[in-house]
């Protein structure tokens, strides 16, 4: 879709990057670069827009208040919200701006694309609306539909204003449905509730799937229903006018309004299909926008959910997937680090639960921190240890390097902890920390079953890992000779010798980390 004729389309941001990216995605617009609101502001004062882009990057420039000013110099301009933060509350604050749409950074060139055509075709719509002067009652309509909470909402808002509007008892709105492949109705007027849920067309069948298929509107009154090609298809003779309309968004039809007169010799005109060429694009649209905003809500609920169980980058992965998530999972090279709390077993039997339950949360909540830091994946909580991965699902150049800091930071982390909780009780003295960090081959991915899944690791290097923090005490940090390769050029290691651990076949290579050499550093 092109932009509307002597039309300017404004980008309002400061950032070089973003603005390459948007223009990259949106090749077919021709925009005028702003920088900052005021600028956008001027180059509102001297010519007219149909379409503001600004990406929201508070304190500098805040979008929904750029929008506010601007819509106040150019009523109806339609705007698109761009934000790498994108959550409900954001949602919320700029719905009530005004913006037609919000596209997450960054940038998807489908969604930005389908973001911005809603929005042109908003504009369109509401000079067309200004242009049909006889239509000026519908105008409160977009606002209504906008402000509606679900589709049922909006489907009756649509008969009202078309009962309103043309004096129809009967309508019906019939949606496409794509599990069954077929129109049903998903409101109606003047039918018979039975009726109404027996009737499934397909597209080209009736005149309603005609209309549908095709995309054009058909306009049937009594006295012209022989001569049409559409006679053969109306089996209710008794009706003395009607009207099949597509609800249609750019290219795509997502449904028919059907309207008809019986009780009065009224007949429908060419006026009356202007009319509802406006209420359907209106209802269209807010489908449109609802389904998007419903669906960017359950987005973040469900990511929201998920990191509460799992890291943000399995929870993106998982939201991802929208299929086969028993086949989520792969082969990888990674690093494991695995901390285990020793003696906690003993401190169990003498400190009461709810001080346990406050330590430990302490103890997981500085772990996660410090591996999602170090851009590692926290992969499960064990009672009173503790498993991370670096190297995926978030790719590193130097996975060993990254988890040996983030051994470093928990080690010290642990030991600040440990001697805040000793000076509330001794108990907490005998505390200690065994952490080891090794590296291969292991599966990464989900296991279980449809009803239960767990994102995990498993593999021969995740045993060693866990076997080698039960030898490690006094919040040492052992290592096998592959991470020792990988890190030597960083921190110095003490050789250990080979160590057997137990349910590991070999006899390991076992390195202690004592720290990391001056001036080396992430």
């Amino acid at each position: 879709m092109g932009t509307p004729m002597h039309t300017a389309v404004v980008l309002c941001t400061h950032d070089d990057r973003q603005a390459e990216a948007i223009a990259a995605a949106l090749p077919w617009l021709q925009t005028i670069r702003c920088r900052d609101g005021e600028s956008a502001r001027q180059v509102c004062l001297t010519q007219e827009a149909c379409l503001v882009l600004i990406v929201d990057a508070p304190p500098r420039t805040d979008g929904c208040r750029v929008f506010a000013e601007l819509s106040a110099l150019q009523p109806g301009l339609a705007g698109v919200l761009f934000s790498g933060a994108v959550d409900s509350a954001l949602l919320h604050h700029a719905l009530e701006a005004g913006f037609s749409g919000l596209v997450e950074l960054p940038i998807n060139a489908m969604q930005a694309n389908r973001v911005v055509n809603q929005a042109l075709e908003r504009y369109r719509l509401q000079r067309e609306n200004t242009r049909l002067r006889t239509l000026i009652p519908l105008y409160s309509l977009g606002e209504q539909l906008a402000a509606a909470a679900s589709e049922e909402d909006i489907l009756a808002r649509l008969l009202d204003a078309v009962e309103r509007q043309t004096g129809a008892r009967r309508s019906s709105v019939m949606l496409y449905d794509q599990e069954e492949r077929c129109l049903r109705i998903a409101a109606a007027r003047g039918l018979d509730p039975a009726l109404a849920r027996s009737i499934c067309l397909q597209p080209g069948d009736q005149i309603a799937g005609w209309v549908f298929q095709q995309g054009k509107p058909v306009l049937l009154n009594k006295e012209d229903q022989e001569e049409s090609v559409f006679s053969p298809l109306l089996q209710q003779p008794d009706i003395v006018s009607s009207i099949s309309f597509p609800l249609r968004i750019g290219e795509r039809i997502i449904g028919v309004l059907n309207i008809s007169q019986k009780e009065t010799d009224e007949r429908f005109s060419e006026a009356d299909n202007e009319m509802l060429a406006i209420l359907c694009s209106q209802v269209a649209i807010a489908l449109e926008n609802l389904r998007a905003r419903l669906q960017l809500t359950e987005t973040i609920r469900m990511r929201t959910l998920f990191e509460q169980y799992v890291a943000p980058e399995v929870a993106e992965l998982l939201l991802a997937q929208n299929s086969d998530l028993m086949g989520l999972g792969e082969i990888k090279q990674v690093t494991v680090l695995f901390a285990d709390i020793r003696n906690f077993t003993r401190l169990v039997q003498q400190i009461d639960l709810q001080s346990l339950r406050s330590f430990l949360n302490e103890f997981f909540h500085f772990f996660t921190e410090e591996v999602f830091r170090h851009r590692g994946t926290v992969d499960k909580f064990m009672g009173d240890a503790v498993l991370a991965v670096f190297g995926a699902p978030v790719k590193l150049d130097g996975p060993s390097l990254a988890a040996a800091h983030a051994a470093v930071a928990i080690k010290t982390r642990f030991a600040a902890l440990r001697e805040q909780w000793s000076s509330r009780s001794e108990k907490f003295k005998g505390v200690d920390l065994g952490i080891a960090v090794t590296s291969g081959t292991v599966f990464l991915g989900n296991i279980g079953s449809t009803r239960r899944l767990d994102y995990t690791v498993i593999g021969n290097e995740v045993n060693i890992a866990q076997r080698l923090a039960a030898e490690a005490s006094a919040c040492r940090i052992y290592t096998t000779d592959a991470v020792r390769c990988e890190i030597a050029g960083s921190f110095d290691l003490e050789e250990l010798g080979e160590i057997e651990l137990r349910g590991v076949e070999n006899k390991t290579r076992a390195f202690c980390l004592l720290g990391g050499k001056e001036q080396q550093g992430l």
